[in-house]
């Protein structure tokens, strides 16, 4: 029996509709757009509103461990 964890799959989904957003140009923030990435990974069971939070809160909290790295890089010397 080969059953993942619900939120291992909710993550994975999560991923992969925000990597589909940015390669077709879809906005995470319109409702439209995330019925679209739904539908296209066959994952029209899922809540509309909640997954668009869902993937607002996920790229928000990219963005901004992006920066951190950013911020944690050390300038070498020449």
């Amino acid at each position: 029996m080969d059953t993942k964890d619900p939120a291992a799959e909710k993550t994975e989904l999560v991923i992969k509709a925000l990597a589909y957003a940015h390669e077709h140009n879809l906005d995470i923030n319109n409702r439209d757009d995330v019925k679209k990435i739904l539908e296209a990974l066959n994952a029209g069971d899922e809540d509309v509103e909640e997954f668009m939070n869902l993937l607002q809160n996920s790229d928000t909290f990219m963005e901004m461990k992006a920066k951190e790295k950013e911020s944690e890089k050390t300038d070498l010397p020449n």
